[in-house]
């Protein structure tokens, strides 16, 4: 699965990604940050994978479009 999944993000399919069901798609620059997120969190080697507080800063954007605006 981790072998496709990155498969898919270098023939940059990213957009193949995405649930169809979610009616409210990301802009390209977020599905972006969500893909390098998730491929930093499949990393082989463990000790180079991000920890959850560094995930979280990571998607804090203002386009991230299922960010919670009343923090």
């Amino acid at each position: 699965m981790v072998d496709w999944f990155r498969g898919m993000v270098a023939s940059q399919l990213g957009e193949e990604l995405l649930d169809p069901k979610i009616n409210e798609r990301p802009s390209s620059r977020a599905l972006k940050r969500v893909l390098l997120v998730c491929l930093r969190c499949m990393d082989m080697d463990a000790s180079n994978r991000p920890k959850m507080s560094q995930i979280v800063h990571m998607l804090e954007v203002d386009d991230f479009p299922f960010r919670n605006p009343l923090r």
